[in-house]
């Protein structure tokens, strides 16, 4: 997929316009070897608030015109989908005029026009209506953009939330879900390693998971394409094309069994009880001296009667960890462990998995 960034506003309200009609042929050119081409509209400094149901349709006749622009009709388009990148900061997006411009794309270009946007991850507007959008299927996915906001660029904070817009926006449908990342030396940025990170745990919890874009291209190129080195291949490892519904997986059966403790809903493989753990790794500890043998950098989770009752991130400002409760035990996570344990593990959660 190749993003076209981005078609910003015009004189008239509602309507975008592109500018860059010399592209025609490249667009050609890539879209007749495979790959899909989407119209990104609005970004930073560039919302439009469809405030009215003439707004709503400047904005459709717009893209038409881009398209036409660009050598494509109605019946043979040459632009495959629109991101709507038209909703930002205090400007709320009006659930009923964005269906409507969803299912107008769709009938002016036919139903597998793609329709995609990169909502902010923690905006209850936002995901109240892409929640609707992709409940009536006028959505191809939604894609949270994990950067450029305080917090944005820790992986717990990531993973826990691409869990509440897989889970609560669409439906258990990872499909339906890109992962945006950011990454750049500067604060609320990812490191390659954050990145790296969060995605692990984010694939092995949602395998069907669609996908990952880092913010931006430039960024990437300047640091010798670590992410399309390093992280793409994960990615790309199951891609999910644009129009095709997802394939689902085949169970993969593990013999033998690799223990694993469940919290809730998600599960994480068990290394062993009272055991040394390795990178990423998931120990029970039942002593508070092995449980001091971890050393600084993970995460400790109190369990008593098969509930958490204490959460404690070392990184996260508790450097003396956990202790062992009597007749209990302390799941301690380091690595990739200690992100799915800050994305899982809340007070009163039941656990499974140790005896």
């Amino acid at each position: 997929m190749i993003y076209l960034f981005a078609a910003g506003r015009s004189t008239e309200d509602g309507a975008v316009e592109w500018g860059a009609d010399e592209i025609a042929d490249d667009i050609r050119t890539v879209r007749a070897r495979g790959q899909q081409v989407v119209l990104s509209t609005g970004g930073a400094g560039q919302g439009i608030d469809f405030s009215s149901r003439t707004v709503s349709r400047r904005f459709v006749d717009s893209v038409e015109r881009i398209n036409t622009e660009l050598g494509g009709t109605s019946t043979d388009p040459v632009i495959d989908g629109v991101d709507f990148n038209t909703f930002e900061a205090e400007l709320a997006p009006d659930t009923t005029e964005y269906l409507w411009m969803f299912r107008e794309l769709k009938r002016r270009f036919g139903e597998d026009f793609g329709i995609t946007s990169p909502p902010a991850p923690w905006n209850e507007q936002d995901r109240a209506m892409i929640r609707e959008a992709l409940s009536q299927g006028l959505m191809t996915y939604a894609a949270p953009q994990f950067y450029d906001g305080p917090g944005l660029s820790d992986p717990a904070y990531i993973v826990r939330t691409t869990r509440e817009w897989v889970q609560d926006v669409a439906g258990g449908d990872a499909s339906k879900i890109v992962v945006g990342f950011g990454m750049e030396d500067a604060e609320n940025y990812s490191s390659l390693e954050q990145i790296r990170s969060a995605w692990r745990v984010i694939q092995r919890e949602f395998p069907t998971i669609r996908g990952a874009f880092v913010w931006q291209h430039r960024t990437d190129s300047e640091r010798g394409w670590a992410f399309a080195d390093q992280v793409a291949p994960l990615v790309l490892a199951a891609p999910v094309p644009l129009h095709a519904p997802p394939a689902v997986p085949p169970p993969r059966p593990m013999s033998p069994p690799v223990p694993a403790v469940r919290i809730g809903g998600a599960s994480y493989p068990l290394t062993g009880i009272d055991v040394p753990g390795g990178p990423d790794a998931l120990v029970a500890c039942t002593d508070d001296t092995v449980l001091a043998s971890r050393g600084p950098y993970g995460c400790d989770v109190t369990v008593l009667d098969g509930r958490v009752t204490g959460v404690h991130d070392r990184r996260g400002g508790s450097p003396t960890g956990a202790v062992v409760p009597a007749g209990g035990f302390v799941l301690s996570g380091h690595g990739e462990a200690r992100l799915w344990l800050l994305a899982h593990a809340r007070i009163g959660e039941t656990v499974h998995g140790i005896s």
